[in-house]
């Protein structure tokens, strides 16, 4: 062997890079116990024609099976053991990163990275947990070296790594909002080094980064896009566009706890630094909710690593007896972050999460039941509750209906349930949390119990909140993948319609539809020179169609939002198309001459065939009439839960066009096509519908022939009082 290749070789080996990624390898190959040719080859991306190769050379020496007394009588296939998996994981690097030969590496190079390799902690405990496993009994042995069963493989994905990976990207992504004042279109970024790191600068150069070794990542993108990743080295392509810093600033170190006072760095671009919050309550915040991250660290490689990661999208079955594993573990590190005492014991002793049964009732009406439990508390999932008509006094429902925090920092006798006092314990303290409520009513409950006095400082409450924010996005996620789920089979028997609540309503789609058959069949007539006539379904054909668009006034409709929020809007919506389909029949005598369209929010259109302009603006001026006032708007499926609105007030536009104007706009000698026509009646009617909209008010606009332009419409009333 060539002194210089050794040397070469050597000088690889030692550094601590190539020797956790040489450890990765090993890893993955002793996960295998042994392996066929073929899984080896797939393993560390050789082709089996190399590995043979390489067997000739005598630079691995894989198993061959025996049969019989005769020791040559060679059968099956190669198996490889630990021994010659960890060969071919140093033998990858090599080629790979020391860009060496085959013929250029020794066959003893397993001796070699034995007297080289320096003992890494993270790896070689990751390799003692991950490697303890029991092959599946149901899978026959060549194939139980290839892959698990699923059951197994959900189970490791659900349960072990999918806590730990969703505490970790979300706590990472808030604790940036903590302490960086998002800018959109800007990058910014927490490094957690995997070492410790103590800088003697009040920032690092970013050309140097790669120093750091080992780091976790969260990342926030210019489109507000999170990542959360592990990298060997942290670079960047263009070091000079940003800013690293310590997250704690020299003149707040002392007040920190020292061990992750100067680890942790946050990176925002060279011009942005001004939107950096050194606040010390954001600081110690941060901190304590990476702490776990950082005692984890020996499992980084096991949760977010390389390889094979399943992708996981965590969901809720809302039946009441199932957990969820995610918020669970939420649970768990609750308790984690509440620290110990002096004694080793935890400060906090149970954590539960409390769902409403039933959010189909008004919020104080609502009982709540645990949903999500700590290890250690003694509470059943689906079964302990609480609710408004029997327990008044329970913290948390006080605080699901006032959207505070309620804590009692020490506890009478009877402040303690008496449903839970032999569950509980003797606690001393306690404390309910509301998740979310910020904006809109809260998604549910943290209650959190102590048997110290005093347990939950202002601090503490600061990290129950940043919990409460992780729980409460996980909801409005299981709650928005439960609802597609419960709709999803609606759109293979009407893919057209989205909203159901207007499912009984034709569409703006449908509306564009019957006018372009209508121009169409005006088209072809006079293309043939035909009798110009429109069909109708009763009557017989007629010569003439007109329009009449309905609209809530803008006034109404913004003072309904506000007071009421936009659900009672869109709720209004729907009750005006309603009363404008009852209302046909009794202001139309030829009513099946008037098709209704929904054409979006609380825009309504009628195609009317067969009348006059007169008649039209007369019948507009009567629906006007028949829509002001009060309107009752059913809010849900409960009895008695309607609203009533009053003084509801509309606009109206009105188009009329006889037949030989339609004629005349899909003449040859017009080169126009029906879509084109048909845009223009659409954007006319718009039109008319607009100025309503921009004058306010009570009114209706319609086509005057005479001066040839939309005009205020006046009742025979009103005309009779202006004379």
């Amino acid at each position: 062997m060539d002194e210089r290749n050794l040397q070469r070789i050597a000088r690889h080996l030692k550094d601590e890079v190539a020797q956790r990624r040489v450890y990765h390898n090993i890893q993955r190959g002793r996960n295998e116990v042994t392996v066929t040719i073929g899984r080896a080859s797939r393993l560390f991306g050789f082709s089996e024609s190399q590995l043979r190769d390489w067997e000739k050379m005598g630079l691995i020496k894989p198993i061959r099976p025996r049969e019989g007394t005769d020791a040559r009588q060679v059968t099956g296939q190669r198996q490889y053991s630990f021994t010659e998996l960890d060969k071919l994981a140093i033998i990858r690097e090599l080629l790979d990163e020391a860009h060496l030969t085959p013929g250029a590496i020794p066959p003893n190079i397993d001796e070699i990275w034995s007297a080289l390799a320096s003992p890494l902690n993270t790896s070689q405990q990751i390799f003692e947990e991950e490697t303890d496993y029991t092959l599946p009994s149901d899978i026959p042995g060549d194939l139980a070296t290839q892959t698990e069963h699923i059951n197994k493989r959900v189970t490791i994905a659900y349960r072990e790594s999918l806590p730990w990976r969703v505490y970790a990207s979300r706590v990472l992504w808030l604790a940036l909002l903590l302490i960086y004042e998002d800018i959109p279109g800007f990058y910014a970024g927490l490094i957690l080094p995997a070492h410790d790191y103590r800088p003697d600068e009040p920032s690092l150069d970013p050309a140097n980064l790669r120093t750091l070794g080992e780091s976790l990542i969260g990342w926030l993108g210019q489109t507000r896009a999170f990542f959360t990743f592990l990298t060997p080295e942290p670079l960047f392509e263009y070091p000079s566009d940003y800013i690293v810093l310590p997250l704690c600033p020299p003149e707040l170190r002392m007040q920190l706890p020292a061990s992750l006072a100067t680890r942790t760095l946050i990176v925002v671009q060279r011009d942005e630094i001004q939107h950096v919050r050194h606040n010390e309550k954001a600081v110690r915040t941060v901190l304590r909710l990476l702490e776990p991250l950082y005692e984890e660290q020996m499992h980084w490689h096991h949760y977010i690593g390389e390889g094979m990661q399943d992708i996981i999208a965590p969901g809720m079955d809302f039946t009441p007896k199932l957990t969820d594993a995610v918020l669970t573990g939420l649970t768990n590190m609750t308790i984690r972050l509440g620290g110990k005492n002096a004694d080793g014991q935890t400060r906090w002793q149970d954590c539960c999460i409390f769902l409403p049964t039933n959010t189909n009732v008004p919020l104080q009406q609502r009982s709540l039941v645990v949903r999500a439990k700590s290890q250690h508390a003694r509470h059943t999932i689906g079964v302990t509750s609480v609710s408004p008509e029997r327990h008044v006094t329970s913290l948390s429902l006080r605080a699901y209906q006032s959207s505070h925090i309620i804590y009692r920092p020490e506890l009478a006798r009877e402040d303690i349930l008496a449903l839970h006092r032999e569950i509980e314990g003797p606690i001393h303290s306690n404390i309910a949390v509301p998740i979310g409520g910020e904006t809109g009513l809260p998604l549910g409950v943290m209650y959190v119990t102590s048997y110290e006095r005093d347990a939950f400082s202002e601090e503490d409450q600061r990290i129950l909140r940043m919990i409460g924010k992780i729980c409460e996005e996980l909801l409005h996620t299981y709650s928005i993948r439960q609802h597609i789920s419960d709709t999803i089979a609606d759109l293979l028997e009407d893919p057209g319609t989205v909203d159901p609540l207007f499912k009984d309503f034709a569409s703006e789609h449908d509306f564009l539809q019957d006018l372009a058959e209508i121009l169409h069949t005006i088209k072809g007539q006079v293309t043939h020179k035909q009798v110009w006539t429109i069909p109708t379904e009763m009557d017989g054909p007629v010569k003439e169609i007109s329009f009449i668009a309905i609209d809530i006034d803008s006034m109404v409709q913004e003072l309904i939002a506000n007071s009421y929020g936009d659900q009672t809007l869109h709720h209004l919506h729907k009750a005006i198309g309603l009363r404008i389909h009852d209302l046909l029949p009794a202001l139309f005598s030829n009513h099946l001459n008037c098709q209704l369209y929904h054409i979006y929010g609380g825009i309504y259109c009628l195609l009317l065939r067969g009348f006059t302009l007169e008649r039209t603006k007369n019948n507009a001026e009567r629906l006007r009439k028949a829509l002001e006032g009060s309107i009752a708007v059913k809010q849900s499926d409960l009895p008695g839960a309607a609203l009533t609105l009053p003084d509801i007030s509309v606009h109206l536009g009105v188009t009329w066009y006889p037949y030989d104007k339609l004629a005349e706009f899909l003449a040859p000698h017009h080169m126009r096509s029906v879509t084109d026509v048909r845009s223009t009646l659409y954007h006319s009617l718009e039109f008319a519908l607009k100025l309503g909209t921009d004058t306010g008010g009570n009114i209706i606009y319609a086509w005057d022939p005479i001066t040839q332009t939309y005009t205020p419409h006046q009742s025979g009333e009103e005309q009779q009082k202006n004379r």
